[in-house]
């Protein structure tokens, strides 16, 4: 379901707040353009769902590669590719969705084994469903029993029942079993643990095993031993391991891995043990009936080893939308409407973004909004206006911290911030490193958005001026791609393709853009002398140690993070004592810090507690100001923090955002809280007006959030800068950029309500 807001006014914006897909939207809201790359990745699940459906034995599986830049809609693509697998088998189709994490195997499968335990009735139906094959067969040799074999194939009654009420023999059929899925699933431990699952008492020690801990004694006695974690082969054939058991069945299986390119960047700086263990993983997946979609960026195939490639079946390579796309879209978004956008206006959008979904979908909601508020037409001024808006607000802050990192760690701590090579703006470069002789150097360059003649002829005058005056190489790091017209001029004057600021990729590309550029000059720039020859060897060993005291401060760095974050929670648990002491919960009226949620169903209490963590990430300067009254060394470094910025005027406007932020939530929250109360005390379901209302609340959240200028919330991170700050404030952003269509969704489901 995507996420949608009102304007003042009481409009619905039709277009969503949020640009980043989820695996789990499945509302009818969620639109999707069939170009080439989804009519292909389609085809491959239907030939797919057609072999499951003719029963074969065993069904061939599927894997799938799509592949990617940011915000082409690969996730977009795997959640519709499940919505149609479920509509096309009936609702039958069983998922899971992976986030793949930049480390090891290991925590690829405890991620999958987490996954799984919260669903693990798929698993028990698995097993109770070869459990009910073996005792049908049994059955079926009676007359009189027949009817019941008949009835436990169709999974109406409970095989363990059927063997307690008639008095089997649980040992033979359990022995019987454990053989069945030892051909299964070709591993003598599993099978011994999953025909565990059907005797009581042992449940919750098999799904302990099965997360990746140590078997406990009541399965070491039963000849379980091993650890599933102990190594990324064992964690890989584990997985191997379920996808054949989940496979064998009648209904489909898909399973999700996106970012993986990610994981195998980690992996592939490791022994080749671990590819040898993901390549027979991935033959596995394409013996056993499911269906992997591998999801990454473009390098994603080229990362892998040639032998483990040839694994994946199918790739599709997610493209840009094109003109007549994204005219398709627009009408089926405003119900066949083209206002207030115009065939031109929907072509500059599409050559500003790219034509890459996510920004041409940001674009369009802010535009809609803005043309509302404005009472006309969009046209090329408002797009331009809108699009440097939201490009602003991706951080130049952001990028000039990212690479003053970058350059302590290769090496070069002698860079030089805004360094002018003469009197005027022209020949100003934002960070230059001196490198062989004759004031020869490697330049940096930065840009905002470069959306028209103007901003690309400053550029190139620019890159021309530092040129005339240096031998140099040089860099031009952008916030956003510029349009594809400008980038021959660019190339150009720069010398090479524009560096786009990505916070999950930018650090490395600039590492490996920046060491080339030193190489070359290096190259052209010998040293002479009696040292020429030893020279190298002395620079690269004055390299590395430059990076290993950039690695020991941000180890101090985290270890201060952690430290600030454990003593919060610390304090939180002690309020939540004290409240307990009393006996009273949190008080009442405008005192009160947030809104006591245990009155809703679960399912909602974990968005709003997911809310609320979101909005700490974002507001760090209640924390630092707290451990500014502390008297130890922390309090001191925090009270330096709070002289040298409180003071400021951005700060002072982030905090003055953020406190609206948290009061929204928590006012949202109250509201929320009234209108379950008030539904919930009434029999008879709800009513239209009740629907009514709560599509009102989300729909003010909607349009309050969109309207804060959270961008500003960014400063706030230079008050504590912790490592991973920039990808914690994108993840509390992604939690609330769709939240009310969450707590929308839950409420409903939780009321037993069709959400349609």
């Amino acid at each position: 379901m995507d996420a949608f807001d009102r304007d003042l006014g009481g409009e619905v914006n039709p277009y969503p707040s949020s640009a980043v897909a989820q695996i789990a939207d499945a509302g009818s809201t969620v639109l999707t353009i069939p170009t080439a790359a989804v009519r292909r990745a389609t085809a491959v699940m239907d030939t797919y769902l057609a072999a499951v459906q003719a029963r074969r034995q065993p069904a061939p599986g599927r894997v799938l590669a799509v592949v990617g830049d940011y915000g082409t809609g690969k996730t977009h693509l795997a959640a519709y590719l499940i919505r149609h697998a479920t509509e096309q088998s009936a609702g039958s189709v069983q998922s899971l969705h992976l986030n793949a994490p930049p480390d090891t195997f290991v925590s690829l499968y405890r991620a999958f084994a987490d996954k799984l335990a919260d669903r693990r009735e798929l698993v028990h139906e698995r097993v109770r469903g070869l459990y009910a094959d073996i005792l049908a067969t049994k059955l079926r040799m009676s007359r009189a029993t027949a009817p019941l074999a008949d009835s436990l194939l169709a999974g109406s009654i409970d095989p363990v029942q059927v063997v307690d009420t008639f008095g089997l023999q649980e040992n033979q059929f359990l022995g019987r079993l454990r053989d069945r899925l030892r051909d299964v699933t070709d591993n003598a431990e599993f099978a011994q643990a999953l025909t565990l699952l059907l005797r009581g008492g042992f449940e919750d020690a098999v799904w302990e095993w099965f997360t990746g801990r140590p078997p406990s004694e009541v399965l070491r006695e039963r000849g379980i031993t091993g650890t599933i974690t102990g190594s990324e082969a064992t964690a890989l054939q584990a997985m191997g391991v379920f996808a054949l058991l989940l496979g064998h069945g009648p209904r489909p299986f898909v399973l999700v891995i996106d970012e993986l390119d990610q994981l195998l960047t980690a992996a592939g700086r490791r022994e080749d043990e671990a590819l040898d263990a993901f390549k027979e993983m991935l033959r596995v997946f394409a013996a056993s009936s499911t269906f992997l979609i591998l999801a990454g960026l473009p390098d994603l195939l080229t990362t892998m080893r040639r032998d483990v490639r040839d694994r994946i079946g199918e790739h599709v390579r997610m493209s840009s939308l094109t003109v007549r796309e994204v005219h398709d879209y627009v009408l089926a978004r405003q119900g066949g409407q083209l206002e207030p956008f115009t065939e031109q206006t929907l072509g500059y959008v599409v050559e500003l973004t790219n034509g890459v979904p996510r920004g041409v979908i940001s674009l369009c909601h802010r535009l809609w909004r803005r043309s509302k508020d404005q009472g006309g037409a969009v046209t090329h001024p408002m797009v331009r206006q809108v699009a440097r808006e939201i490009y602003d607000a991706g951080g130049a802050q952001n990028v000039r911290a990212e690479i003053r990192q970058v350059l302590v760690a290769v090496g070069y701590e002698t860079y030089v911030p805004e360094y002018f090579l003469d009197d005027t703006h022209g020949g100003r470069v934002d960070y230059w490193v001196p490198i062989g002789r004759d004031d020869a150097g490697c330049g940096i360059l930065l840009a905002g958005p470069l959306l028209e003649e103007d901003d690309v002829a400053a550029v190139e005058h620019r890159a021309r001026s530092v040129r005339a005056h240096r031998d140099c190489e040089l860099l031009l790091v952008v916030l956003e791609p510029p349009p594809e017209r400008f980038l021959p001029r660019i190339r150009d004057a720069v010398g090479r393709e524009p560096l786009h600021y990505s916070p999950r990729s930018f650090a490395d590309q600039l590492a490996v853009e920046f060491k080339a550029m030193a190489v070359r000059l290096e190259e052209r720039y010998p040293l002479e002398g009696p040292l020429a020859s030893v020279a190298p060897h002395l620079s690269r060993l004055d390299r590395r140690q430059s990076a290993t005291q950039h690695m020991l401060s941000l180890l101090t760095g985290s270890l201060e993070d952690l430290r600030a974050h454990n003593d919060q929670q610390l304090a939180a648990i002690h309020r939540e004592l004290r409240e307990v002491q009393r006996g009273v919960g949190p008080p009442a009226g405008d005192g009160a810090r947030r809104v006591e949620l245990t009155a809703l169903p679960a399912g909602v209490t974990e968005l709003f507690d997911r809310a609320f963590t979101a909005v700490d990430l974002l507001t760090p300067a209640g924390e630092l100001l707290r451990r500014a009254f502390q008297d130890d060394t922390g309090g001191r470094g925090a009270r330096q923090t709070v002289r040298a910025r409180v003071r400021t005027p951005e700060i002072q406007s982030a905090a003055g955002v953020a406190g609206l932020l948290d009061a929204l939530v928590d006012a949202f929250g109250r509201a929320v809280v009234e209108w379950y109360r008030s539904v919930g005390q009434r029999a008879g379901g709800l009513t239209p007006r009740d629907r009514e209302r709560l599509a009102t609340m989300c729909g003010i959240f909607d349009a309050v959030y969109e309207y804060l200028p959270l961008y500003q919330v960014r400063s706030l991170r230079e008050l504590v800068g912790p490592a991973g700050a920039a990808r914690q404030h994108q993840e509390a952003e992604d939690v609330l950029g769709d939240f009310s269509a969450r707590v929308h969704r839950e409420l409903l489901a939780a009321l037993g309500t069709d959400q349609r």
